[in-house]
């Protein structure tokens, strides 16, 4: 006996739905977008920003599901902090007297931590001038880009009990005034003028000696990474992985300071007339003071420097409570999930 089949008009439309959509490809579930972040550094495109750069060109973001832009600074750009408070940027770096006065003018601002694990602000003297001993500050005219660095002398001055006798001349961005006998001690980076001394063909040492404000006393972090509370509150994991980028971003720097080079030269700092060698030898003199100890995060400090010598510098401003200013859990975290 022979069966047959009927079709209904509504079974025969249904057969064919479904093998219309059997031909169709699988729709791959939607990605979710990456969430949008802005930081702002104080200075030119530069290797000083040589974790940034790095942390995007090898992805080390995007792995944290971010898309980093940045703000660069220079002499004509807004103030990190302002950008900051306007809400331009989201996080940022900036040092410590310049963020006490943000955060008394009214803005909650918390410090996630501190871009170099030892700053790199320093002095230059020349040859006949070693600054070995603080008393070699006193009476001294000193060539700084900024009026408010007089506080910065007097400080270091106050640290070593020595009396306030010296002159400052406003400057530039380039020690050659100190070398042609305008001051005797100039407002330096330790990883930006001795480079021009050197490539004038002085020798660090003999011609000319590099003294850091740390080696004064004056142990003050600077490059602090700081963001508005609010904003760290309800972007916690985002802002956590931004860190760990960044400091996966350092670690590839530090070892791979040619290949950052090329980026800085030939991408991110592409407009500014950089010159290779000479960001190269930058990464080498950074890499002594950004790098943490061994076996210690970056970006964490002491919370002790704060209500000691950060707070013995302040020059009579306020200093919140540590533990409303300062939060190291989050680059703790960070470090934890490298």
């Amino acid at each position: 006996m022979t069966r047959t089949f009927s079709m209904t008009r509504r079974s025969l439309l249904a057969l064919g739905t479904a093998l219309s959509l059997a031909a169709l490809p699988a729709i791959a579930p939607a990605q979710e977008s990456p969430f949008e972040m802005t930081f702002a550094y104080g200075w030119i495109s530069n290797i000083e920003q040589g974790g940034l750069f790095a942390g995007l060109d090898q992805g080390y973001f995007s792995e944290e599901g971010l898309a980093v832009d940045f703000i660069p600074g220079g002499p004509n750009a807004p103030q990190t902090l302002v950008s900051l408070s306007a809400g331009t940027a989201d996080i940022v770096t900036a040092n410590w007297l310049p963020v006490l006065d943000a955060i008394a003018s009214g803005n909650d601002f918390v410090v996630l931590g501190a871009l170099w694990n030892k700053s790199p602000a320093a002095f230059i003297s020349m040859g006949d001038l070693p600054l070995d001993k603080a008393e070699a500050l006193v009476g001294k005219t000193y060539l700084a880009q900024k009026p408010e660095d007089s506080e910065i002398i007097d400080a270091i001055l106050d640290i070593n009990g020595l009396p306030h006798e010296y002159e400052v001349k406003p400057t530039g961005f380039s020690p050659e005034p100190l070398v042609a006998g305008d001051g005797d001690i100039y407002f330096a980076f330790a990883t930006n003028q001795p480079i021009t001394l050197e490539n004038m063909g002085m020798t660090e040492g003999t011609d000319f000696h590099t003294t850091l404000f740390d080696d004064l006393g004056y142990d003050v972090k600077q490059g602090l990474i700081v963001a508005r509370r609010d904003y760290v509150e309800e972007n916690r994991d985002k802002v956590v992985g931004f860190l760990r980028g960044f400091m996966k971003g350092w670690d590839y720097a530090v070892e791979n300071p040619e290949a950052v080079a090329d980026l800085v030269v030939n991408e991110y700092g592409a407009d500014l007339g950089l010159e290779k060698a000479q960001q190269v030898r930058q990464m080498e003199l950074q890499t002594d003071l950004i790098p943490p100890a061994e076996g210690e995060p970056y970006f964490v400090f002491d919370p002790a420097l704060i209500d000691g010598i950060m707070t013995d510098v302040a020059g009579g401003r306020t200093v919140p409570p540590v533990d409303q200013l300062l939060d190291l859990s989050l680059a703790k975290e960070a470090a934890a999930g490298l």
